[in-house]
C-alpha cells in the first residue's frame, strides 16, 4: 500500500519542481480546486488522486522520504530529488 501524500509534501514537491497548481493539476489529470484543497488540508487526498500525483512526481525524479523507523508514523517526512543510488537509513514513502 502506498502512503497517501500530505498537503505539505505535495506543496514541497511542487515547489521543488517549480510547477504551479494549475500546471500540476492539468498534468496529473485532477482539478486545481482539488489540488488546492489537498494542499490546504481542506480535503484528504483520494487514493486515485494520490496515484496520479505520484506518477507526475516520479516522472520528475521526485522521491518522498521519512526517517527509517519501525512505526507506521511518518517521522521526518520530506521530499528530495531521487538519487542515482539508493541510500540506506532513509525510508521512501
Amino acid at each position: 500500500m502506498t502512503t497517501l501524500l500530505t498537503g505539505d509534501l505535495i506543496r514541497a514537491a511542487r515547489a521543488l519542481i517549480g510547477m504551479n497548481q494549475v500546471d500540476l493539476a492539468k498534468k496529473a489529470g485532477i482539478t486545481q480546486k482539488a489540488l488546492s484543497d489537498f494542499e490546504l488540508g481542506k480535503q484528504q487526498i483520494t487514493a486515485r488522486a494520490n496515484e496520479k500525483l505520484r506518477r507526475v512526481f516520479d516522472e520528475q525524479k521526485i522521491q518522498f522520504i521519512a526517517a527509517n523507523v519501525e512505526s507506521s508514523q511518518l517521522e521526518g517526512a520530506g521530499v528530495r530529488w531521487k538519487p542515482s543510488k539508493p541510500n540506506s537509513g532513509i525510508k521512501t514513502i
